[in-house]
C-alpha cells in the first residue's frame, strides 16, 4: 500500500497566472460588452450624437406637397448658408425671409438652412447660435419646420433689435421654447453638440462668405452688381423657371434677353 507523501503540494505559479489572466480577460470582455450595450442603448434612446468637423448637414423645410422629380426628391432645393452674426445675413433675412416661407408653404421648393460659424468673437455667438439652430431643427420633427423657422427668424430679430450680446445660451433656450420647441434642446445647447460641425461647415461646403444661396447646387442671384437686393418676384422667378408656375406663388415673367 503506497504511503502518502508528506511533501506539500507545489504551487504552480504559471497555472495560477494563467487562470488569473483568464478571469481578468473574461471580466474585461464582460465589462466592454456591458459598456457597448449601454452606449448603443443611449444612442438609440437619446437619438443624439455630437456632430463632427467636416460634416455638412442642413435643416430642411419642405411642405408635404412639395413638387418632386422622377426620383421622388424635391425638384427645386434652395440652400441658404448664413451666419447669425453676419449683418448681410440679417439684411437678407429681412428682404427674403418671408419669401422663403412662401416658397416652402406653397410646395414650390424645399429650403435647406445651413448655419455656419465664421464671425465668432469672445462671446462665441456665431458658434452658439448656429449650434442652437441645429438643436432646434433636430427636435422639430415636422416636415415644414415651422418651429425652426420661427426660431431662425427670431434670432435675427433679436440680434437686429437688441444685439447679439443678449443671446446667451439661456436666452437661446428661451427663444426655442417661445418658438414651440423644448425637448432635448436645452441639453443640446449646453453640450454644444454641433459646435465642431458649424465651425468647419463653411470650409466643408466650399462657402467663402455669407449669405450664400444656391438652387440645386448652383449659386443664384439675390442682389444686383451694386449690392442692392433684387425684387422678390425676380427671386421667385428663378424657382419657377425650374418647377413652373405654382398656385399662390406670384413670380415675375422673365423676358428673353
Amino acid at each position: 500500500m503506497a504511503s502518502k507523501s508528506n511533501r506539500p503540494a507545489k504551487y504552480d505559479l504559471k497555472a495560477a497566472e494563467g487562470k488569473r489572466d483568464l478571469f481578468v480577460k473574461v471580466g474585461l470582455t464582460a465589462l466592454v460588452v456591458v459598456f457597448a450595450v449601454g452606449l448603443v442603448g443611449y444612442i438609440l434612446l437619446s437619438g443624439e450624437k455630437a456632430k463632427q468637423a467636416g460634416e455638412v448637414l442642413a435643416v430642411r423645410a419642405a411642405a408635404e406637397n412639395v413638387i418632386k422629380n422622377e426620383q421622388g426628391e424635391p425638384k427645386a432645393v434652395l440652400s441658404v448658408y448664413e451666419d447669425f452674426r453676419c449683418p448681410h445675413c440679417q439684411e437678407f433675412e429681412e428682404a427674403f425671409g418671408g419669401t422663403l416661407s412662401r416658397i416652402i408653404d406653397s410646395g414650390a421648393a424645399a429650403v435647406d438652412y445651413y448655419s455656419v460659424s465664421i464671425m465668432d468673437d469672445a462671446s462665441k455667438f456665431s458658434t452658439r447660435s448656429a449650434n442652437a439652430a441645429y438643436c432646434v431643427g433636430a427636435e422639430d420633427t415636422s416636415a415644414n419646420k415651422e418651429a425652426y423657422r420661427r426660431f431662425h427668424s427670431g434670432v435675427f430679430t433679436k440680434v437686429r433689435t437688441e444685439g447679439a450680446q443678449v443671446l446667451d445660451d439661456k436666452a437661446l433656450t428661451e427663444l426655442a421654447r417661445q418658438s414651440g420647441i423644448v425637448g432635448k434642446v436645452p441639453e443640446c445647447i449646453r453640450a454644444g453638440r454641433n459646435d465642431d460641425m458649424v465651425l468647419g461647415l463653411a470650409k466643408a461646403a466650399g462657402i467663402s462668405g455669407t449669405p450664400t444661396v444656391r438652387l440645386n447646387g448652383e449659386d443664384i442671384k439675390f442682389a444686383d452688381d451694386q449690392g442692392n437686393f433684387i425684387s422678390t418676384d425676380e427671386f421667385i422667378a428663378q424657382i419657377t423657371d425650374v418647377v413652373g408656375d405654382v398656385p399662390g406663388l406670384k413670380a415675375a415673367t422673365k423676358t428673353a434677353p
